[in-house]
């Protein structure tokens, strides 16, 4: 990484003159943060250069909403959104997991459920799994998950479309997950 005042005269320019050749700079200045954080996130070669991309997405996050009159430290702003975005990619991986999909057609179990016209019989077992699974959710976690992991909202944004504070929101979510993984492993 370059250093912090380099930095800061590319946001500058991005910020105050809408210069783009400043912005691409100032992320490729700080892409090595984003390889350290998701190298700590990573687990094989494999993963960390899908984590590298959502980290990067954290990145440009952090470069858009920087505001150098309320910080000095591009590399200090931008870690807690570099690592949520990390945390979102790996819990959305381990999600999608027993699905073999990123995201079904519909949430509802008999959908879910239903084979698709898919020619790999693993996919459409894993389905019909997942399927079975939901139906230990109330009608409230299979929401929560949905809002999650398929519209990819917030928990503060979801809690604000359904009138709950953003910890009632992980509470749920935790509870539904922790449900989804039992009826997913126990037979």
């Amino acid at each position: 990484m370059s250093s912090t005042a380099d930095t800061l005269e590319l946001l500058a320019r991005y910020h105050e003159h809408h210069d783009r050749a400043a912005r691409e700079q100032a992320i490729e200045q700080n892409l090595p943060l984003v390889r350290a954080l998701a190298r700590r996130f990573s687990r094989s070669d494999d993963q960390t250069d899908e984590l590298v991309q959502a980290g990067s997405i954290g990145l440009i996050k952090a470069v858009d909403r920087f505001d150098s009159g309320r910080g000095r430290d591009l590399g200090a702003y931008a870690v807690p959104t570099i690592v949520g975005e990390l945390r979102r990619h790996s819990r959305r991986a381990r999600f999608t997991a027993p699905d073999g999909q990123e995201t079904p057609q519909v949430l509802d179990e008999e959908s879910v459920a239903a084979p698709a016209a898919e020619t790999d019989f693993r996919r459409s077992e894993n389905r019909a799994a997942l399927g079975v699974a939901f139906r230990v959710l109330s009608r409230r976690e299979r929401e929560v998950v949905a809002l999650r992991f398929y519209r990819d909202l917030t928990q503060q944004r979801i809690a604000e479309e359904l009138g709950l504070s953003q910890a009632q929101v992980s509470r749920v979510l935790s509870e539904a997950l922790a449900k989804l993984r039992r009826a997913l492993v126990e037979p």
